[in-house]
Order: C-alpha cells, then structure tokens, then sequence
C-alpha cells in the first residue's frame, strides 16, 4: 500500500532545537495495515515533506490487519521533497 494521512496524528509537540521556522520538533503516531518492510522503503513519507522536519518522531502501529507491531522511526533527513526515516535502535 501507500502512505495513508488518515492513519497519521500529532501525538505532542516536542522540544524546541534552535529558534525560528523548523526548531519545533513533533511526535507523531502512524497506525497502518502495511508492514514494517513497506513503511521502510525509501520514499514511504515523501508526501508529508513539508511538515516533518528532522528529529521529528514517528510512533507506528504497523500491520494492523496481520501481525501487529510498533516500531519507532526518526526523520534523519528532508530535503524538501524527500523524507528519509531511519528506525530506532538500541545498543
């Protein structure tokens, strides 16, 4: 499937990073029927470009029709048109 805005809500403003236009960073939850593999694929969060900003955080409930799971994600990058995520780790 594809990116659906109806599955994705501002959960909490998060901490301001700097000043000015893009220092607000947001949390985010994201609940869909696509798996992990599909939310992970490069490009998934491309339409919400102009609203996410890095540091932004992506709470997901993924495959809500099969195997459920919650992952987190980060915007590590945004160019504008694209959005890169990169999901969280643990050491």
């Amino acid at each position: 499937m594809a990116f659906d805005l109806k599955g994705l809500r501002r959960a909490v403003l998060g901490g301001t990073v700097g000043s000015g236009a893009g220092s607000q960073r947001s949390i985010y939850h994201y609940a869909t029927n696509d798996d992990a593999a599909t939310v992970e694929t490069a490009g998934y969060f491309n339409g919400l470009a102009s609203d996410l900003v890095v540091g932004d955080v992506i709470m997901a409930s993924l495959d809500l029709d099969g195997t459920p799971v919650f992952k987190n994600y980060m915007v590590t990058a945004n160019t504008g048109t694209v959005v890169t995520i990169a999901k969280q780790t643990t050491s």
